[in-house]
């Protein structure tokens, strides 16, 4: 595997593996931001990125629903 990778059914990301803070970590790059997250030396690479992105996607659902919720209450 090449360092950065990507997975096919997330095309907008990049993924590396980055040593830094003395332990290994995955780094995710894209929609104009960077996640990171700690990768063990059993993790399964692909698995990992992909719950990295995953659960990115789920807050921004979640904080874009919670908005709608707080701004459909002040029209009413």
């Amino acid at each position: 595997m090449k360092n950065p990778f990507k997975l096919y059914w997330a095309e907008e990301w990049t993924f590396q593996i980055v040593h830094m803070y003395g332990g290994i970590h995955l780094e995710a790059h894209g929609l104009g931001i960077c996640l990171r997250s700690t990768l063990l030396p059993s993790d399964n690479i692909l698995i990992a990125a992909d719950n990295l992105i995953f659960k990115e996607d789920r807050k921004r659902k979640a904080l874009k629903n919670h908005w709608k919720r707080i701004n459909n209450s002040h029209i009413n």
